[in-house]
């Protein structure tokens, strides 16, 4: 009986992590930048919403519930890694024009550049949330834990700065 249970949840979980695990790469990729710290977060993560997937109630959920355990997975991995010394890769990258947002189609109108010059790392979070992984506010708002109204407002202040700066490039 015990192995048809774990078979079973299993089954859906697999499910549901395949229907989701672009998403979840995306938003670790908008913290982590790295591949490999993308990596071990996400499995970190992973191996969190295996193991408590059975507490989450609503499994239409799933999606909300796991990005949200992603991005408390990398911002873990960035304060642990703050507190190590700073490795060759990090340095190397800030001499260099790194592509974060390779992984959306964004680069042919400059609004890859235009976020990562002009927007907050929050900001940039809910733009992505937003338009490229399709989720409500209110998913949002659960995603983040912050209320609806400061989505709003962070989606509407990254809107306006990025049509401030994809307007003036134009002239």
């Amino acid at each position: 009986m015990a192995i048809l249970s774990f078979h079973s949840k299993s089954n859906k979980f697999t499910e549901l992590l395949e229907e989701n695990k672009l998403k979840f790469y995306k938003t670790a990729k908008i913290i982590l930048k790295n591949d490999d710290d993308i990596y071990d977060a996400l499995q970190d993560a992973l191996l969190s919403m295996y193991q408590n997937y059975d507490t989450l109630k609503d499994k239409k959920l799933f999606s909300t519930w796991g990005t949200r355990i992603v991005i408390n997975k990398c911002y873990d991995f960035l304060r642990k890694k703050r507190n190590n010394v700073i490795d060759f890769d990090e340095i190397t990258e800030k001499n260099i024009e790194v592509s974060y947002y390779d992984i959306y189609d964004i680069d042919k109108y400059g609004i890859k550049k235009a976020m990562n010059e002009n927007l907050s790392e929050e900001q940039k979070l809910v733009i992505i949330l937003f338009y490229y992984d399709d989720y409500s506010l209110k998913e949002i708002s659960r995603i983040l834990d912050i209320p609806e109204g400061t989505v709003k407002s962070r989606l509407s202040k990254a809107r306006e700065i990025l049509k401030e700066k994809l307007k003036k490039e134009e002239i």
